[in-house]
């Protein structure tokens, strides 16, 4: 009998290290948003900046994560970040005032800034050879994961004991994880003396380089990306994270709250597999125009929340679920379609960069619109309009790209 390639303990290693710090620590803890904003008396400015400082702090991670892991291996800087989710945790369930809560939220956000996709997927770059995309999809759905089974666990406990024994238990909980995580892993195959899965890659020494045209994206496709790369942060982020608090508002029962956030989880992880297959067939702007348009119908849905209508909740779901994965994946496809694959890299980076700076801004629009103007719907209202605008400025893009590459 063959025996399993280490490769894919590793793997799972992964997907539990993207189920902490991205799952519980951003999806996870929007659904203690309203408990929050109820319990203890914060305004929805106040309740929203929670997730502006985790923001800001994993953006600002983000670009010291180069230092840190040639500072500690990956194996220790991943459990370090996945450690900073529980302890954001126990501090959320001893808080008693907004400053506490504010510790939590910029801990979790060095558990996402530190912990997510970067080292993921240097650790399964450096363990596969064969099936490294299977590995990567694999990791990355731990945090679809956790947004599938979190919101109705969280809602019972709250519901059920308090929100701080919810917070208490879900901390102890990523303690635990986080030990398996640092015990699973090894930062390379060398540490066990192992190839990676598939074999030794050999290095092609002295290969001529491509002769294909090198291209890039020109200064005006530049500033429409960045307007596309900057309202997709704002709508997968912040947008994803107020829906609790939008469908809680317009009075929605807490157990409807969760099924919501866990449905969209659901239908988001089998959207992540459809958008794939259908960019591989359809090419990268018509399954990106595709996906938007139904992302934009379910923020259009969001509006119509007010109406407490539960076939318009399955529609919102299944919409939104299927869509969100364009804000995720989408920046990667439009990189690769856009320029030469020199140029891959440094573009993908900018979008990246760009991407999580969105997150940042928009992250404390939905609080601030809603103490204005009395809800949660003219944030939805505005977020339509932005990924209107981003669709069109994506086409408009991708006209000029293939203009450039012929």
């Amino acid at each position: 009998m063959k025996r399993l390639h280490y490769g894919w303990a590793v793997c799972l290693a992964g997907t539990l290290l993207l189920f902490i710090t991205m799952g519980t620590v951003s999806n996870g803890f929007s659904i203690y948003l309203p408990y929050i904003l109820e319990q203890h008396g914060f305004t929805n400015s106040q309740t929203s900046f929670l997730v502006t400082l985790r923001c800001l702090v994993s953006f600002l991670a983000m670009l010291g994560i180069g230092v840190y892991y040639q500072k500690v291996s990956i194996r220790m800087g991943t459990g370090l970040a996945a450690a900073c989710a529980g302890a954001a945790y126990w501090l959320y369930s001893a808080a008693e005032t907004y400053p506490v809560f504010c510790l939590g939220a910029a801990l979790s956000g060095f558990s996402y800034g530190l912990g997510s996709m970067i080292p993921v997927s240097i650790l399964m770059n450096r363990w596969f050879v064969r099936r490294k995309a299977l590995a990567l999809s694999v990791c990355a759905s731990g945090s679809s994961i956790a947004t599938i089974l979190l919101p109705p666990i969280t809602t019972a406990m709250v519901e059920g004991q308090s929100m701080k024994t919810a917070f208490r238990i879900e901390s102890i909980a990523i303690f635990a994880l986080t030990g398996l995580i640092v015990l699973l892993l090894r930062s390379s195959p060398a540490e066990m003396g192992l190839p990676p899965y598939g074999g030794v890659p050999e290095e092609k020494a002295g290969q001529p380089e491509s002769q294909g045209k090198s291209f890039g994206l020109p200064p005006r496709t530049w500033v429409l990306m960045a307007c596309v790369s900057l309202f997709m942060g704002a709508l997968a982020n912040p947008g994803f994270s107020h829906l609790s608090v939008l469908f809680a508002s317009e009075g929605f029962d807490s157990g409807v709250v969760a099924a919501i956030i866990s449905g969209t989880g659901i239908m988001i992880t089998l959207g992540k597999l459809l958008y794939g297959a259908v960019a591989d067939r359809v090419g990268g702007c018509r399954s990106s125009l595709l996906f938007g348009g139904l992302l934009l119908g379910g923020h259009l849905l969001c509006c119509l929340a007010f109406l407490q209508s539960i076939p318009l909740c399955l529609a919102t779901v299944l919409l939104l679920g299927v869509g969100y994965p364009i804000a995720t994946i989408g920046p990667s496809v439009w990189a690769g379609d856009m320029c030469s694959q020199d140029q891959y890299p440094k573009t993908l980076r900018r979008f990246q960069v760009i991407y999580a700076g969105g997150a940042l801004a928009f992250s404390s629009v939905p609080g601030i619109l809603a103490d204005h103007l009395g809800g949660y719907l003219p944030a939805y209202l505005l977020f339509s309009l932005l990924l209107a605008l981003a669709l069109c400025f994506l086409g408009v893009s991708y006209r000029r790209s293939r203009r450039m590459a012929r």
